[in-house]
């Protein structure tokens, strides 16, 4: 796996790669959003040098930035930038702050659309990959892929449970599963823990699971 770096701090992921409708019918989203608190300064996901700086399109205010990883070619697309302090041609490191989150081009809300390509970036995207399979979600208790993953296996158990009415976990571990599962909870966007208005809070998750567990004891 290539080594790229979540490229906001404290992030959350608000729209996934693949297919989605935002209000304009299906469309195909070859990135994918993350949102933190505000317009907060964005950072190179991998060292490379940068190939555009630019207003582009929809995208609004991007950087590209050109990567050779393990003797492949990769480069990354950071757009609806509010401004950007690098330009083309110029080295950077990861890590290395390029810009600021911004709500520039077609954006609904101040957000980064991160894009990496598997190849060069071109006009419709055809080496977009997900980048959430290349990067972690930079939070306090930060997750790793193999985490990510093991708390997707952990839903899915979670929801055969909810079928079977059989309980999965040991009440030992209470505490344990209701950590992950928020955690999930978090990386889905299905919450941020801050907004009750539009995400699921974390008291009513207690009470979801609190109820769920109350079920399967009374079998």
């Amino acid at each position: 796996m290539a080594n790229f770096m979540c490229p906001v701090k404290n992030a959350r992921l608000t729209s996934k790669f693949g297919w989605r409708n935002i209000g304009y019918g299906n469309e195909w989203h070859q990135g994918v959003d993350l949102a933190s608190t505000g317009k907060v300064p964005i950072y190179a996901s991998a060292a490379g040098v940068i190939s555009r700086a630019q207003v582009l399109s929809s995208y609004g205010n991007i950087v590209m930035i050109k990567h050779t990883v393990n003797g492949k070619t990769y480069e990354t697309n950071y757009a609806h930038l509010d401004s950007y302090c690098v330009q083309v041609g110029q080295r950077v490191a990861q890590g290395q702050q390029i810009g600021v989150m911004g709500n520039t081009g077609r954006a609904f809300g101040v957000h980064l659309h991160f894009e990496i390509h598997n190849g060069l970036w071109d006009k419709g995207q055809p080496n977009a990959v997900d980048p959430m399979k290349y990067i972690t979600l930079t939070n306090e208790g930060e997750l790793t892929m193999s985490q990510y993953t093991e708390l997707l296996n952990k839903i899915k158990e979670l929801e055969e449970a909810l079928k079977t009415k059989q309980a999965i976990f040991p009440p030992r571990k209470a505490s344990e599963t209701h950590n992950a599962a928020w955690e999930w909870l978090k990386c889905q966007s299905i919450t941020d823990g801050s907004n009750p208005q539009n995400f699921l809070t974390r008291e009513q998750f207690a009470t979801m699971l609190k109820r769920y567990n109350d079920s399967l004891n009374k079998k």
